[in-house]
């Protein structure tokens, strides 16, 4: 596990991951950018509070992302399926 060095919505952190620092650099910048822009939207807070409604936001994209994703193999599953028993 290599350690890394980011910079985050204005703070400078250490991060140990077992991914390549490009991988840690742009895992940093998308979240500094999500933060920066909940901050915009919303009348400026604390950075904690700006930092859950960024998490939470960038997990309800991702889960989003993922039923997206499911639905399309169920259809496309289903479609093989209707296929196969044609043949069969």
């Amino acid at each position: 596990m290599e350690s890394h060095r980011v910079h985050v919505f204005g703070s400078d952190y250490s991060v140990r991951a077992d991914g390549g620092a490009e991988h840690v650099r742009k895992v940093a910048e998308i979240v500094d950018a999500r933060m920066r822009e909940i901050d915009r939207q919303f009348q400026p807070g604390s950075g904690t509070r700006t930092a859950v409604l960024a998490c939470m936001n960038l997990v309800d994209e991702q889960l989003r992302e993922g039923e997206t994703v499911a639905r399309w193999a169920r259809r496309r599953v289903g479609t093989l399926i209707d296929k196969l028993e044609a043949v069969l």
